[in-house]
């Protein structure tokens, strides 16, 4: 019983560590996105 409050544990620490970084990677991917919008759109209107 011990050892499956730990996983718990661990489990909810490493979910809470990802919970914190998942705001900054997608702002820092949204320049990219927006870029290859941009692309596409330009590569159908042509």
């Amino acid at each position: 019983m011990e050892a499956l409050v730990i996983i718990g544990a661990l489990f909810a620490i490493v979910v809470g560590i990802l919970w914190v970084c998942l705001p900054f990677a997608v702002f820092g991917i949204k320049k990219r996105l927006d870029e290859m919008i941009s692309l596409q759109r330009q590569a159908i209107n042509r």
